[in-house]
């Protein structure tokens, strides 16, 4: 079980890493486009800051949670830890896909 878990985690967090690639790489070469998109598109990217604010707030907790992980050894406060950190990763890949697409510059050939 445990490993299975494990590579949950690591293809979760490769697809974070790969998702925040892409809008970075988006980013440099289409750096005005890319931002306008995001003001163009304003009720979307609203929702998707939104997004990310609970993101951090979830992220936040688990980092409470590891610093009382430190202090007790308990193996519950471990596991909300790491669903916790889990659930963060996810929302971040929800997030990060909805703000590629709202930046994704559609090449279009006349």
């Amino acid at each position: 079980m445990d490993t299975l878990i494990n590579a949950i985690t690591i293809i979760v967090t490769f697809t974070v890493f790969l998702f925040s690639l892409m809008i970075f790489l988006n980013m440099l070469k289409y750096k005005e486009a890319a931002l306008s998109l995001i003001f163009n598109k304003l009720d979307e990217s609203i929702l998707i800051f939104k997004i990310l604010a609970i993101a951090a707030l979830i992220f936040s907790l688990g980092r409470l949670l590891d610093l009382l992980n430190i202090t007790s050894a308990s193996p519950l406060v471990d596991d909300a830890a790491t669903i916790l950190n889990l659930t963060t990763t996810i929302v971040l890949i929800f997030a990060f896909y909805k703000l590629f697409n709202i930046m994704k510059i559609k090449n279009l050939t006349v």
